[in-house]
């Protein structure tokens, strides 16, 4: 019965997004939430998670979720609208349209969302540190200190909260206070890579420099990809009286820096059409040049979703799926290139690439011929 339900959850969302216009996703990804109807104060008072969805929004808030588990979130948007307008203020879709507009980065309606969220669920305070991550990131770190203590009043094991609250003490100039609280959240999670980059920020803020290298040193280790720590990494050695070391990591942190802003442009042109292939084949580009194997992980199977995939596509899919270890799904997409493109040269050097990486000589040394003779 479940599967049935996410199997229908998917074909329902692809009839829908096809049936959306560019107008509809516009408006939905500039729609105010505070427009948005209000239900009688304490209607949902005693909502819990748990509780069954209504019959009225069940088939859209599952419609909603599958579009923001596939990354269309101009879709969730949409679906998102249409319930709290038949269900004003229902608790699980203003949490998810929060949740949303914080990953499209648009803080402000994150904000907006939570703080109705929680107003309609009052007990559910411990799960708005979304709330206080919207306020950090707006800037407001006095408002965000005081939500994240909220928080961690009723929600003391959440490792998100210690790191979001450290950081805003840390923001405020308070680089102990900030680096007792992101302790606390190492203790809770000690992997955390942002966590480890802040705590060695409060370090060295506090002229403690030598100290800083350790956990900045594993913090990238953990995240190759993100580009602050690489510039704390530049500064602290630059202190350390290693200016190699520090130039290159300043090397490291602009080419990251660029990369992410391509990035960014890359995810806005999927806001309008989810299924275009340009943007897909860059980004997968660039998650591997920066070595983000958690946004590579979720392109490629958001290109795995696109059926049949077009050459270029289906050549970076092969290339991602090699890098990342998915060796089932290489093996899939090496038989289809083959099958499908088997006159076509890019399609035989990916082939020999893939051959090289899985340790098959004699097939790599096949593919480069055929790609020669190509």
């Amino acid at each position: 019965m479940k599967l049935a339900l996410v199997l229908w959850a998917a074909l329902a969302l692809a009839l829908s997004s096809s049936a959306q216009s560019n107008e509809e996703r516009a408006a939905a990804l500039t729609f105010d939430p505070a427009r948005l109807p209000r239900a009688a104060e304490g209607h949902w008072s005693a909502w819990k998670p748990s509780d069954e969805l209504p019959l009225s929004v069940r088939d859209s808030m599952g419609v909603a979720l599958a579009a923001y588990r596939e990354s269309d979130y101009a879709a969730a948007l949409v679906h998102l609208h249409g319930v709290l307008a038949r269900e004003p203020d229902f608790p699980a879709a203003l949490y998810q349209l929060g949740v949303t507009h914080f990953r499209l980065r648009r803080y402000g309606d994150g904000a907006k969302a939570f703080e109705r969220f929680l107003a309609a669920a009052p007990g559910e305070l411990g799960a708005t540190q979304g709330l206080a991550h919207c306020y950090y990131s707006l800037g407001d770190y006095p408002r965000a200190q005081a939500h994240y203590e909220r928080v961690l009043a009723v929600a003391a094991a959440s490792a998100e909260a210690w790191r979001g609250l450290g950081l805003a003490l840390l923001r405020q100039g308070d680089a102990q206070g900030g680096l007792a609280r992101l302790d606390r959240a190492l203790e809770l999670k000690p992997d955390h890579a942002d966590a480890l980059a802040w705590r060695a920020q409060a370090l060295f803020d506090l002229g403690r420099p030598g100290e800083a290298l350790v956990p900045l040193l594993r913090s990238i280790e953990l995240a190759p990809h993100e580009p602050r720590p690489w510039f704390l990494l530049a500064q602290v050695q630059s202190e350390l009286g290693r200016e190699e070391e520090a130039e290159r990591a300043r090397t490291q942190f602009r080419e990251l820096g660029a990369l992410e802003q391509e990035v960014r442009a890359q995810e806005g042109l999927l806001l309008y059409d989810p299924r275009a292939i340009e943007p897909l084949v860059r980004l997968l580009k660039l998650h591997r040049a920066s070595r983000n194997s958690g946004e590579l992980r979720d392109t490629l199977a958001r290109a795995l979703r696109i059926t049949p995939l077009p050459l270029e596509l289906a050549v970076e899919a092969l290339d991602s799926a090699d890098a990342l270890g998915q060796r089932d799904v290489a093996v899939r997409l090496a038989a289809d290139l083959e099958q499908r493109f088997s006159n076509t040269r890019a399609a035989w050097e990916c082939l020999a690439r893939h051959f090289a990486v899985v340790g098959d000589a004699a097939r790599a040394r096949q593919a480069r011929e055929r790609a020669a003779q190509l």
